[in-house]
Order: structure tokens, then sequence, then C-alpha cells
């Protein structure tokens, strides 16, 4: 059971990244392009005006985050997609927990760029990796994580077994 899911999990990590993020697919710009500029509107409603100028979000005259398409949240929601639909559950079951989670993933990237801007603003750029890498990516980790477990721990009395 558990090298079919692995094997389950990386097929499917291979179809969403190649048909969702692989700059050759023409269906990766719409989803990504849409997940940036959503953001961008986001982060401009939740920074000071001028902050955010096109795709850039400005700390200070000097330095700059640039919102591109490895910032717009795609990768963890790709992530926790290949896992759901990798586990033996009710398609049902998979697609309204697929949709939750990525929303909710979605919603944490938000605070994951006000969290490195705020870090970034008040302790300048050596904070950038602190949290952008280990606060951000960890925090992605952990609801992932945690998603995947309570869809798991769910699914353990699941009367609806078409899969």
């Amino acid at each position: 059971m558990a090298l079919r899911f692995i094997l389950a999990y990386f097929g499917w990590l291979g179809i969403l990244f190649g048909l969702l993020y692989w700059d050759l697919s023409p269906l990766s710009q719409l989803p990504n392009d849409l997940l940036r500029d959503g953001l961008i509107h986001t982060m401009e409603a939740l920074l000071p005006p001028g902050q955010v100028k096109g795709w850039d979000i400005w700390i200070n005259p000097h330095y700059k985050l640039i919102i591109e398409k490895a910032c717009n949240g795609m990768i963890p929601v790709l992530m926790y997609l290949a896992s759901i639909f990798a586990f033996p559950a009710s398609w049902k079951r998979r697609i309204v927990w697929g949709i939750g989670g990525s929303v909710l993933l979605l919603v944490l990237n938000v605070v994951r760029i006000r969290m490195v801007v705020y870090f970034v603003t008040e302790g300048g750029r050596r904070n950038f990796s602190l949290s952008h890498d280990l606060l951000g990516n960890g925090l992605f980790m952990v609801v992932g994580l945690g998603l995947f477990f309570l869809f798991i721990r769910g699914g353990r009395n699941e009367t609806d077994t078409e899969q």
C-alpha cells in the first residue's frame, strides 16, 4: 500500500506540474498568472499605498521582492493535491479536500508574503532567508502535512468507497 501511494504521488506530481507549472505547457500560463495577479492585488490591499508597483513589493528604495511564478503559491498547492489524489479515497472526498486545502494554502501564501515583507522591513535583508525559507516554507509544510493528516484520518470511517 505504501509503495503504491508513493508511486501514485510522484505520478500525480508529474502530471500536475507538467500540465499546470511547466513553461512548455499551454495550460500553465493562465492559472499561474491568475494566482500571481490575485496575490499582487491582495498585497496592494494589505500594504501601504505605493509599496506594490507592478509585480514588485518595495521594502525600501534599494530592495524589493519580485513576485514571480515561484511565489504565487502554486508549488505547495500542487504538492498537496498530488498527495490527496494519490491517496485511496472517493473522488468526491478528494475534490472537496483538494479545493478546501488549496484555498487554505493560497491564503497562507498571502500570510507568508506579508510576513516576509514585515521581517525584511524591520530587520533588513538578512531576515529574508529566515522569513521566506525557514518560517514561510516551514508553515507550508506544517499546514500541508496537517491537512493531509486530517484528510487521511477523516477517511477511516468513510462509507463512500468508490475510487
